[in-house]
């Protein structure tokens, strides 16, 4: 039983550490380029009327994209794996950023893709993590994993269903009769 409830907690270790991580990445590089779509996003909209539709629509997309991969890490379900990739891909195609040679070569292109890469990697990933998920949540233990709690709530589920003082009272209210006229 106890190795058991070790072999168990490991592996919720191992579930917790890859949802961190994976919050971290859509959080380190999502920052980043919100705030460069910010600095240089005002230089390009001197440019053109164009400009401010790719810089509002690169701020939402970005704000999209940390949203769903937030969601997809806190709420642990499904549906939520899968959807940041398409608003990766959107956030590829739609950048503020193409008109501005020395800021695609600063970034060597990456800064986009990057988010292409952490949202195909966090969805698969994400599969099996969920999975392993959903079968700990099934298991004795869950979320402590930890003997000794689970023979104190074991042991208080016990106590509370045969509490001596609800049996005694139990025992007074089944052999009275109810009535003033006993005493």
């Amino acid at each position: 039983m106890e190795n058991n409830y070790l072999k168990n907690l490991r592996m919720l270790k191992r579930c917790k550490k890859i949802y961190t991580l994976i919050f971290w990445a859509y959080f380190i590089s999502c920052i980043p380029l919100a705030f460069m779509t910010l600095i240089y996003g005002t230089m390009a909209l001197a440019n053109s009327i164009g400009s401010v539709f790719l810089f509002a629509a690169t701020m939402i997309l970005l704000l999209a994209l940390f949203v769903t991969g937030f969601l997809s890490v806190y709420r642990k379900e499904k549906k939520f794996t899968y959807l940041p990739l398409p608003i990766a891909i959107l956030i590829y195609f739609v950048n503020c950023f193409d008109d501005m040679f020395f800021l695609n070569a600063l970034t060597l292109y990456s800064m986009e893709s990057i988010h292409i890469v952490i949202a195909v990697v966090s969805s698969v990933l994400l599969t099996f993590t969920h999975k392993n998920y959903r079968y700990l949540e099934q298991q004795e233990g869950f979320p402590y994993f930890n003997e000794r709690f689970e023979k104190n709530k074991n042991a208080l589920n016990e106590y509370n269903n045969n509490n001596p003082y609800q049996q005694i009272m139990e025992r007074y209210k089944n052999s009275s009769s109810g009535k003033m006229d006993d005493i």
